[in-house]
């Protein structure tokens, strides 16, 4: 029986070598892992904190590090950024002094940051790589010490008479820039969330400025933009 040209061609099969199966693995492996570096997450709309690309870093790196303050995971824990570190602390002791009497409680502010977790890793565009105890505790500590700030620098708080923070006049300056750079940032609606807590839990009537006020004006004694224009910003929010 005569067979057609074509069909044997179709039914052929060429043969394959096998192939090292650790190097089968190793390649599945990379198939199912999702991106790190350019997460998934940083095509969403969510997605607002970048790192910087890298054909800046290479001109002028260093004016896109943080100097003297890290907030939000991307330069957690960097040995430079150490001694404003220790402040945070102690503006969250300072905070947590006024808060816990009103039944305020560290816990309570851990405890309601962790359903806001996986939302808030969404805004970072490279996979962030802490356990949920550890991001949460820098999305807590940091935006305290942010708000405690804000409030301190608008006289809703006093400052203590011996805070380096306000005393050395140079230090201030310096975070305000590194409160700036692109990748020192943290989800504004986790300061929405917080500033809630807190304000709700102080009840305080000298509490009523909103937030967004409230960090303009820490912006404002630098930038030094007319009052008339602040305040048409008073109700700013963050992304929903």
């Amino acid at each position: 029986m005569d067979i057609n040209p074509l069909q044997e061609e179709h039914n052929h099969v060429t043969p394959v070598s096998e192939v090292n199966n650790d190097r089968l693995a190793s390649m599945y492996k990379k198939i199912a892992e999702p991106p790190r570096l350019l997460s998934n997450a940083a095509g969403k709309a969510s997605c607002c904190i970048f790192r910087v690309p890298q054909s800046l870093l290479e001109i002028n790196g260093k004016s896109y590090q943080p100097h003297i303050v890290s907030i939000g995971p991307y330069h957690r824990g960097e040995p430079h950024l150490r001694m404003i570190e220790e402040h945070k602390w102690r503006y969250m002791g300072s905070l947590l002094s006024r808060t816990e009497p009103k039944g305020l409680t560290l816990q309570h502010f851990l405890k309601s940051m962790e359903p806001m977790e996986a939302r808030a890793r969404e805004c970072y565009s490279e996979t962030i790589h802490l356990s949920t105890d550890e991001f949460v505790e820098v999305m807590v500590v940091d935006g305290c010490f942010l708000i405690e700030l804000f409030r301190k620098v608008g006289r809703v708080v006093r400052f203590e008479s011996d805070d380096p923070l306000i005393n050395m006049y140079w230090i201030m300056p310096f975070m305000v820039r590194d409160f700036l750079r692109l990748e020192n940032q943290m989800p504004y609606f986790v300061l929405e969330h917080l500033y809630d807590l807190i304000t709700n839990a102080e009840d305080r009537e000298d509490s009523v400025k909103s937030l967004s006020l409230l960090a303009l004006g820490f912006f404002n004694n630098h930038m030094l933009r007319p009052d008339p224009v602040i305040e048409k910003l008073h109700s700013l929010t963050g992304m929903p």
